[in-house]
């Protein structure tokens, strides 16, 4: 009612009233559609959504930071498991993290988060087409196929080992790393390469750690772990030796 009385006050204006009164109508009919409200929060949902989108990595001084804000260490390390990273895991960059007091753990974390990109994904195998035309395989073909096969030692087999050691901090290096060996595992050091079941190579990598590596006689990759301490218990359950 209210409203009518106020059109029919604009009409009695003349042509001044009727202007008002269609401006009066335009706004009612857009406040009733709400299209400029619902456009506004559409545009501020994908404005958030962008946001979101474009957080960046974790940085060497984003973690230094949080560190420093007295952060739990579980929860910097959530951060680095659930975040992009992008660390500088060099022996001067964990220098300096370890002198701005980052920990141990987060450490680890860190080197685990960037070996994990470094590591590219295995390719699958491809298949080889048959080829009809290529007629029977050449005698002896199956023999040597078993005797490259038989030439892949089985790693629960694997009891004796050369030891071969790309440094040496001193010159009892070699007799304390083969006590640790022989103590830790049922491995046991022989002096030639002819009388072992297989290589392995120790390699001291420095605030890194220590990469082992398990190879077959002539230099194929068997079996491979690297951690801050030497990990001879994983090699212990890899060759299948009582625990």
């Amino acid at each position: 009612m209210r409203l009518m009385v106020s059109v029919l006050l604009l009409l009695s204006l003349g042509p001044a009233g009727a202007g008002l009164c269609r401006g009066v109508g335009g706004v009612k009919a857009i406040l009733q559609a709400g299209e400029p409200l619902q456009i506004a929060k559409e545009e501020t949902g994908q404005t958030r959504q962008v946001q979101k989108d474009e957080r960046k990595p974790l940085t060497n001084a984003d973690v230094i930071g949080m560190v420093k804000a007295g952060l739990a260490e579980s929860t910097i390390i959530l951060s680095i498991q659930h975040i992009s990273t992008v660390f500088d895991t060099s022996p001067q960059g964990l220098i300096a993290l370890q002198r701005q007091g980052v920990p141990q753990k987060v450490l680890d974390a860190m080197i685990s988060a960037e070996s994990e990109k470094a590591s590219p994904p295995s390719a699958p195998a491809a298949s080889t087409p048959a080829n009809p035309a290529s007629g029977p395989p050449a005698p002896g073909s199956f023999m040597k196929s078993a005797e490259t096969k038989s030439s892949t030692p089985d790693l629960h087999k694997i009891r004796k080992i050369l030891l071969e050691m790309d440094w040496a901090e001193d010159d009892n290096a070699r007799p304390r790393e083969t006590v640790a060996i022989e103590k830790h595992t049922c491995l046991r050091i022989v002096d030639t390469l002819e009388a072992a079941d297989a290589r392995l190579n120790w390699s001291n990598q420095g605030l890194m750690g220590v990469a082992l590596n398990l190879q077959s006689k002539d230099g194929q990759a068997l079996w491979g772990k690297r951690g801050l301490w030497s990990p001879l218990k994983a090699l212990n359950e890899a060759v299948g030796c009582p625990k």
